[in-house]
């Protein structure tokens, strides 16, 4: 089906299998606004989890890491390209691993919260 972005009317196709099932459930988007294009989403997306983690409290840990890992990573959401081409997971992304790995990862949110 071919639906229109109600932020930047961008033309896009969606269907029972959506791309944006692939999207963390970070706070429900307002279905009544209608459903926003892959770009748009991604910025959404990008701002609500900004806005969730900037406050970490034990719940909004645990509430992550019931997640578990996404079944598809997603660049921008779940980790970077740094400028050897290799994956920099971002903190969303470990929060959701459950637990620190020790490997001293660039983004570990679980040594911020230790220093705490």
């Amino acid at each position: 089906m071919e639906k229109h972005c109600p932020h930047c009317q961008t033309k896009f196709t969606c269907s029972d299998s959506c791309w944006c099932s692939a999207f963390p459930p970070i706070v429900p988007l307002e279905k009544s606004k209608g459903c926003l294009c892959p770009t748009c989403l991604k910025s959404e997306v990008q701002r609500r989890i900004s806005d969730w983690i900037s406050t970490l409290t034990p719940q909004k840990i645990k509430t992550v890491q019931k997640m578990g890992l996404p079944d598809q990573l997603i660049e921008g959401i779940d980790y970077t390209l740094n400028k050897q081409g290799f994956f920099v997971f971002s903190a969303w992304y470990l929060l959701r691993k459950g637990k620190c790995c020790g490997n001293g990862c660039q983004n570990c949110p679980y040594q911020e919260i230790k220093k705490a």
